[in-house]
């Protein structure tokens, strides 16, 4: 609430329109697929930013096991909790700041992969402290990729099911113990067996998002 409230009485006092701003064009089918495959992909090329990072910046692994123990979920009731407040209340509040508010006031100004890249970077600046330097990169990466899709699409809903799905999938993992047991296998290194299909789902993403796949 403190991020979307403030969003929400900013617009309104400023004047703005609530549909332009926030994007709230509906999506069409293809779109949502696209903006589906386009995370599927950015995830597990998000985890080899982090992997490569790590030889700069060590990732530090007890405060992530610490972590990982408090959004693990052992019932079905939790794991709807943690659904909820770790998916889906970041996946709207912060789409409505990030992409939202702060992409619809430097829209047009530059070409969109750049705008991109600006929103991204401050959405990742706004995930660290000192003790998660760490995560950074990776979360630029989420941000870019997230207003790529905004823009291209001119649709925050897009945006809002790309980060939920991302935020979910973490529970999910971290919820299911061969999934999780798989994940900290790969502390040393991801499993490259994702690396193709990842690139793959990124390329089919951006075609069906930007239309090329249809000429457009």
């Amino acid at each position: 609430l403190l991020l979307f409230l403030p969003a929400l009485l900013f617009v309104r006092v400023a004047g703005f329109g609530v549909r332009e701003t926030f994007s709230l064009r509906r999506p069409e089918g293809t779109e949502v697929a696209g903006g589906l495959l386009l995370i599927a992909g950015a995830m597990p090329l998000g985890w080899f930013l982090a992997w490569a990072q790590g030889f700069v910046l060590p990732v530090p692994w007890d405060m992530l096991e610490g972590l990982e123990d408090l959004i693990t979920a052992e019932s079905v009731p939790r794991l709807l909790w943690l659904l909820a407040l770790l998916a889906l209340t970041p996946a709207i509040c912060e789409e409505v700041v990030f992409r939202g508010v702060l992409l619809a006031g430097i829209r047009g100004r530059a070409s969109p992969v750049r705008l991109a890249a600006f929103n991204g970077l401050v959405f990742g600046a706004f995930h660290i402290s000192f003790e998660s330097a760490f995560r950074f990169l990776p979360t630029a990466w989420l941000g870019f990729i997230l207003a790529w899709a905004v823009l291209a699409t001119r649709s925050i809903w897009v945006g809002i099911l790309m980060h939920f799905v991302n935020n979910g999938s973490i529970v999910l993992m971290a919820s299911i113990p061969a999934l999780r047991a798989w994940l900290e296998d790969g502390r040393e290194a991801p499993p490259w067996v994702l690396l193709a299909p990842a690139l793959l789902a990124v390329v089919v993403g951006v075609r069906l998002l930007s239309g090329e796949s249809s000429g457009g």
